[in-house]
């Protein structure tokens, strides 16, 4: 939580913000502004990882899909056939064992995306400022590109 107040305050003096006065841009210079903020390697580079982990992620739930079908399998015949449930027991020991330690994995990448995050924090501020000024001034290209969503 420091570190994010510090980004907040660092971005007073930081040379992206430095000397430049949004509020009196138009909406050609806001709309130039938020290309070259979402243009930034910082930010490009923080969205191919997160997208990464997305994907990661996406994939592993599909697997955990599948896996659904064997689980209920042997629920199944664990139930049926005698000495059969601990099959079933081994099985749900595992998969916790293994549902924790992917927990802590995911614990893992989100503290390290929100340390990413730190980084192109200021840009993230710019572009909200620079939204939320092109909607005060109902810039055309703000418009249709909500439309076009």
């Amino acid at each position: 939580m420091q570190r994010l107040v510090h980004a907040l305050r660092q971005r007073s003096i930081d040379p992206v913000h430095a000397g430049e006065l949004l509020d009196a841009c138009t909406c050609d210079a806001l709309q130039s502004e938020l290309v070259a903020s979402a243009k930034d390697p910082a930010f490009q580079s923080f969205v191919a990882k997160s997208g990464a982990i997305a994907q990661e992620k996406m994939a592993a739930m599909s697997a955990g899909a599948a896996g659904m079908g064997t689980q209920a399998a042997i629920t199944i015949m664990g139930s049926v056939v005698p000495g059969g449930a601990w099959a079933g027991h081994a099985a749900s020991v595992a998969q916790a064992e293994a549902a924790k330690a992917q927990a802590a994995r995911n614990m893992q990448q989100s503290m390290q995306q929100a340390q990413e995050m730190m980084t192109i924090m200021p840009r993230l501020m710019r572009g909200q400022k620079v939204i939320e000024l092109a909607q005060k001034r109902d810039c055309t290209w703000l418009k249709e590109a909500m439309a076009a969503r």
